[in-house]
C-alpha cells in the first residue's frame, strides 16, 4: 500500500505550490509597479527614450496627453504592440502618462 500513496502526496504538493503561486500573483498584480517612473523604465523606455536603438517616438519630447498615451498603449501602432489591462493595468498606465507629462522636454531645434 505505501506505493499507492505517492500520487496523492504529489497531487497535494502540486496543488499547494500552485495555490501559493496564485496568491503571490494576486499580490503582485494588485500593484504592478510602485511608481510611474519605474513602470516607464521597465515597460516603455527601451523603445521611447530617443536612444539610437529606439523604434518609437521619444515620448519625453513633444507634447502628449494621457488620452493619447492610453490609446496607443491599448491599441498599438506599427511595431508597437497593444498592451492589455492584464499586461499593464489602468492605474499603471495613468502613472506612466503622468510621468511622461511631468518629464517632457521641448524638442531641440
Amino acid at each position: 500500500m505505501p506505493g499507492k500513496r505517492w500520487p496523492a502526496t504529489l497531487a497535494a504538493l502540486v496543488l499547494t505550490a500552485g495555490m501559493a503561486h496564485a496568491q503571490d500573483a494576486r499580490l503582485d498584480d494588485s500593484r504592478m509597479f510602485s511608481t510611474g517612473e519605474e513602470a516607464w523604465n521597465k515597460v516603455c523606455s527601451r523603445c521611447h527614450s530617443g536612444h539610437e536603438n529606439s523604434v518609437g517616438p521619444n515620448l519625453l519630447q513633444g507634447s502628449y496627453d494621457e488620452d493619447i498615451i492610453r490609446f496607443f498603449a491599448r491599441h498599438g501602432s506599427g511595431p508597437m504592440p497593444a498592451f492589455t489591462a492584464a499586461m499593464v493595468d489602468d492605474t499603471t498606465l495613468s502613472q506612466i502618462a503622468a510621468y511622461v507629462i511631468a518629464n517632457h522636454k521641448e524638442p531641440a531645434e
